[in-house]
């Protein structure tokens, strides 16, 4: 049996605009979310390991827990990883929809991030997002084959919580994955649907979603591309969200990222469900400089541009909320460093 303890420490300063105001504000992870940690593996035989991991969300800024508290509030699951078979999990996940975001973004700075903007901060998550849940899914087991001929496939499902008189019906989640990833080149095609609830909002009703992500890497950069399709049931309309980018290499230690996207909701919801021509676009430039193996020193730049209905701020908001008025545009700016243990 062998248990391992791990963490990120990653702390930024970032001063975050909009029509509304500016607020200057230390925040925890920019470039990685603050965690502690411990993982651990069982050998039950020379094909066959008991696995385990635990791992809680911090904000290194102020002391307090993430994730709204929860002890082990990024990752906590038990299972089995064999080598003929796969890998089954079950608790609470990091799941396919987080693995396929941070897979395929050339930003990878949670604050910086276009596709986090596209699909996370917006107010109706996609189930593929890097920042809100159901990236992180409750009550979830998953599953991945083992990598035959450069392709593995994953399937993950959510049950619904517990009952609840007082409050309306959760959510259930299939989500399933097939990826390539072979020499250079890696590609992932992700299907999920989502089950409704008591309410019959669009944000609430059920919901059909398709990724595309490709990643390849060249001698003097990697590029990145994802295209994203999700349908309501009941409404009209296809909600849609693509992005591009690179990471270039500027020297051993340092890397430019790049990237650039925007999403269409053609589904109404909110308090302006009859406003068409809901979008955001988004750009953004970081630099990630390397001092060691461990510690990484990042900047990054970010604009936001709401457009039609839409009006969104960017994460972390660091007491900066979303704007008020329509077609509002909100920048960030930050630099920060990261140590990793």
């Amino acid at each position: 049996m062998s248990v391992n303890l791990y963490g990120v420490a990653d702390v930024n300063v970032s001063h975050f605009r909009n029509g509304d105001g500016s607020i200057t504000s230390m925040n925890s992870g920019g470039l990685g979310g603050s965690r502690f940690g411990m993982r651990g593996t069982e050998k039950l035989s020379d094909r066959l390991d008991a696995i385990f991991v635990l791992e809680g969300g911090f904000n290194i800024n102020n002391g307090t827990s993430a994730q709204g508290g929860r002890l082990f509030g990024r990752r906590a699951y038990v299972g089995l990883r064999s080598k003929d078979y796969g890998t089954f999990i079950a608790g609470r996940l990091q799941g396919l929809g987080y693995e396929f975001s941070g897979a395929y973004d050339p930003m990878v700075l949670a604050p910086g991030s276009v596709i986090g903007s596209l699909t996370g901060e917006n107010p109706r998550p996609w189930m593929y997002n890097p920042l809100a849940d159901p990236a992180r899914m409750d009550n979830a087991i998953q599953y991945k084959s083992p990598k035959m001929h450069g392709f593995e496939l994953g399937y993950q499902h959510g049950f619904r919580a517990a009952p609840n008189d007082a409050a309306p019906r959760t959510k259930s989640y299939d989500l399933a994955s097939l990826t390539y990833a072979e020499g250079p080149l890696s590609m992932t095609y992700g299907f999920g649907r989502s089950t409704g609830t008591t309410y019959s909002t669009a944000a609430t009703s059920s919901q059909t979603e398709h990724a595309v992500g490709i990643r390849y890497k060249l001698s003097w950069a990697t590029l990145f591309g994802t295209y994203q399709l999700r349908k309501t049931n009941g409404y009209a309309g296809t909600d849609r969200a693509w992005q591009v980018g690179a990471r270039v290499p500027i020297s051993k230690a340092g890397n430019v990222h790049l990237a650039y996207g925007q999403s269409t909701n053609d589904t109404p919801y909110g308090a302006t469900e009859s406003t068409a021509d809901w979008g955001v676009r988004s750009w953004a430039v970081g630099y990630v400089h390397n001092l060691s193996k461990r510690t990484m020193l990042y900047s990054y730049f970010k604009r936001l541009d709401n457009r039609g209905n839409a009006r969104q701020t960017i994460f972390p908001p660091g007491g900066l909320p979303a704007p008020t008025t329509l077609g509002d545009q909100v920048t960030a700016f930050g630099v920060g460093i990261q140590h990793r243990f």
